[in-house]
């Protein structure tokens, strides 16, 4: 009897250390691997260096007032210029007004989908046109996100 108890015993204990073990192993499994999915991880580029220039007062205001003229700091505003990266800044304008417009003919549809505007012959035609063209904005909206990834 008691060596039965004493087996049972030996073999809950073991039973219960090899789930604890399994289960560290799980998790410095996941730990070694990090994040499954989920969006990629931006690398982070240290600004480490430093770089300081002297101008006169007319040239500091002519610089504030260009820098005035977008959503920036006046250090990332010089460094877009001496890296030819100035364009960009005003793509995402465009991106915008795109969004925008893709969420007004999303309404425009749902609007027309109603049982009020049955007065249109031609409402299967414009919902077809407004979904071609929503789809094209999707299209070219995710190339670009693609291009700069």
């Amino acid at each position: 009897m008691e060596k039965d108890f004493l087996k049972e015993f030996i073999q809950q204990a073991t039973q219960e250390n090899e789930a604890i073990i399994a289960h560290e192993k799980r998790k410095k499994h996941f730990q070694e691997l990090g994040r499954k999915g989920g969006l990629k991880t931006k690398e982070n580029k240290k600004l480490d260096k430093v770089i300081s220039i002297r101008m006169t007062n007319s040239e500091y205001k002519i610089l504030i007032e260009k820098q005035k003229k977008y959503p920036l700091k006046l250090s990332t505003y010089i460094r877009n210029v001496l890296l030819e990266k100035e364009l960009k800044i005003n793509e995402f304008k465009t991106d915008e007004v795109l969004l925008q417009f893709g969420n007004h003919f999303k309404k425009i549809t749902n609007l027309l989908r109603n049982r009020e505007w049955n007065v249109f012959e031609n409402k299967k035609e414009i919902l077809v046109k407004i979904e071609n063209l929503i789809e094209l904005i999707q299209q070219y909206l995710y190339s670009k996100i693609q291009k700069n990834e």
